[in-house]
């Protein structure tokens, strides 16, 4: 098989494997939102009605994150009161507590006291029903767990097996690069031009060709034939290795793909 049908056929593989992962991650972002719309419903329920303030509300953030809001009048958009998160515990992923947070101001107008007193009925409802909330996730978690790891692990196997074959397309291409070094040489034929270090101190630019004549027993350094834009061709010795596989990428980047 040629190294271009090879890519063509990557490509077409690549593409297929998109498409799949279209549907993987509309599936679990659909699991996901219907298992964060259950943690929604359990705020509700033990937060409804317990608010004095009539236009005071809680908003699904994301996650396990929920933000307690309100209108104001010098505001186009409904403030942040109190934020209420329900952690889990890294090592086991159970739920295990409900942190609070809430920004500090001097400000003492009417809003930011009713804000206070707000917090207070936040409270209020913590103090009497944290470990009922907290079991009630960790259920809600554990029913959800064999759809949503199930979702998750599809979604991720595809991404990797994307990741693996856009590698493989790029070593593909890194391996023309490299037989053409080795062998008749790197030309450089579009607008943009190579660069290589030939020691730490000196950088040549405007490469048009490159091409290995000789290694040293190791492999470590070349020496090494290199044309630039308006000169003739010179010789480099000793040129380590490292520093010439640069020229591996920019002429996939610079002729192969362009």
């Amino acid at each position: 098989m040629k190294v271009m049908e090879k890519t063509q056929i990557l490509d077409q593989i690549i593409e297929k494997k998109q498409e799949e992962l279209k549907k993987l991650t509309k599936t679990y972002v659909e699991v996901e939102k219907s298992r964060d719309s259950m943690y929604f419903e359990i705020i509700q329920e033990y937060f409804g009605g317990e608010f004095t303030l009539d236009d005071v509300y809680f908003a699904h953030d994301y996650g396990t994150t929920f933000v307690v809001k309100r209108p104001h009048k010098e505001y186009n958009y409904d403030r942040e009161m109190i934020t209420i998160r329900v952690r889990e515990d890294w090592k086991t992923a159970e739920f295990i507590n409900i942190e609070t947070s809430m920004y500090s101001t001097s400000d003492n107008s009417q809003w930011e006291l009713e804000r206070l007193f707000t917090a207070g009925e936040v409270a209020k409802v913590l103090l009497d029903h944290r470990d009922d909330i907290i079991a009630k996730f960790n259920f809600t978690k554990e029913s959800f767990s064999e759809e949503f790891n199930a979702a998750q692990k599809a979604k991720w196997a595809c991404e990797a097996d994307i990741s693996k074959l856009k590698d493989e397309k790029n070593q593909t291409f890194l391996d023309i690069a490299s037989n053409l070094l080795n062998g008749e040489g790197l030309e450089f034929n579009g607008d943009k031009k190579g660069i290589i270090d030939i020691r730490w101190d000196w950088t040549l630019r405007g490469v048009t060709s490159a091409k290995i004549l000789s290694k040293t027993t190791s492999g470590k350094s070349v020496d090494i034939e290199i044309s630039q834009y308006g000169e003739e061709a010179k010789v480099y010795e000793k040129v380590r290795t490292s520093n010439i596989n640069s020229l591996l990428h920019q002429y996939k980047d610079y002729v192969i793909k362009a």
